[in-house]
């Protein structure tokens, strides 16, 4: 059975949470600004998944240990963006973020980033390819207007340029 995400309403026990955790930041970070999208954007895939493109985007602050960290420090957050060659080892990656416990991710980074798995599925045939680069900011911005404004829609464009039909998402 397929089932359609196009319009998802979250019920109103999910509200309430996100409603709290909102509440929440917004006691601790001066500044906060809650944006929502009102709907989810959904695209299918027009092609078989062994025949496209994948790459990675993380909100969980992982950049190359020659990069820059990510302004962890800053109350007001960090919303730059990493780009990180997918033909990258995975063992030069680092995470720079202290809103979430990435232990296991400092221990494996693919369980946050898993181009190593990228790669086994492009090589099992299970995905046509892996994109030129993947994309990594640091998901702790109390207020998400320059993400929303700048750095998402230039991410966006990046990664329509390299061709890429699938993304996928992880958060830290």
């Amino acid at each position: 059975m397929t089932v359609d995400y196009k319009d998802w309403v979250l019920s109103d026990q999910e509200a309430q949470r996100f409603q709290n955790w909102v509440t929440g930041i917004s006691r601790v970070h001066t500044g906060t600004k809650d944006i929502r999208n009102q709907n989810i954007s959904w695209t299918p895939l027009k092609k078989p998944l062994s025949q496209a493109v994948v790459t990675v985007f993380t909100t969980a602050g992982v950049h190359l240990k020659s990069d820059t960290p990510f302004d962890v420090d800053s109350p007001q957050g960090d919303w730059s963006s990493r780009e990180i060659p997918t033909a990258t080892v995975t063992s030069d990656l680092r995470v720079t973020h202290t809103h979430f416990n990435h232990v296991d991710a400092d221990r494996d980074v693919n369980c946050m980033f898993p181009l190593d798995r990228l790669r086994e599925l492009r090589d099992q045939g299970v995905i046509g390819g892996i994109g030129p680069t993947a994309y990594s900011i640091m998901g702790f911005n109390p207020d998400p207007t320059h993400l929303v404004e700048e750095t998402a829609p230039e991410l966006a464009r990046r990664i329509k340029n390299d061709g890429v039909d699938l993304v996928i998402m992880t958060c830290g």
